[in-house]
């Protein structure tokens, strides 16, 4: 909740200002608990003599309203359709993806045959490029379509 001078509470923020009496009660509660009460500081700035009574008297005559924490929430308005009906058709049926494959390659050291473990290395297929790294096995893991033609894979720092 917070103070509002009426000559700057917008259309919605009259819509959502507790009438003057509760108004009053409420401010004369937190005055008395000590709570803090946004605006609070700017309608005491303009008062003549800073005292709670004076406070209660602006909220009073109207002069400055308590508008309630909802007036500060966006006026969110619902789409008409909750579900789009074709997003529906799509999550029922939908469209056929393309297939692909796993492909493992054991990359070893062509003198000792010892794997390559954690070694970086170029993937080409079908042309396109990708770096990439082996496991812990030296096993190089390539997804690919089942209708790649060429697979060539090139070791960095060699």
């Amino acid at each position: 909740m917070r103070l509002v001078n009426d000559i700057h509470l917008s259309e919605w923020e009259h819509q959502h200002a507790w009438p003057t009496e509760k108004a009053r009660e409420l401010v004369h509660q937190a005055l008395l608990d000590r709570q803090p009460i946004d605006g609070l500081d700017q309608l005491r700035a303009g008062l003549s003599i800073d005292l709670d009574t004076e406070v209660l008297d602006q909220i009073e005559r109207g002069e400055w309203r308590l508008v309630r924490p909802e007036a500060d929430y966006a006026d969110w308005k619902m789409p008409d359709r909750t579900f789009d009906p074709r997003v529906i058709e799509l999550m029922q049926n939908p469209p056929v993806q393309p297939s692909r494959s796993q492909r493992l390659f054991r990359l070893v050291d062509s003198v000792t045959g010892e794997p390559l473990a954690q070694r970086h290395y170029i993937a080409t297929v079908d042309g396109g490029t990708a770096p990439r790294r082996t496991d812990g096995r030296g096993i190089a893991h390539l997804f690919t379509s089942t209708e790649v033609r060429q697979i060539s894979m090139t070791l960095m720092g060699v």
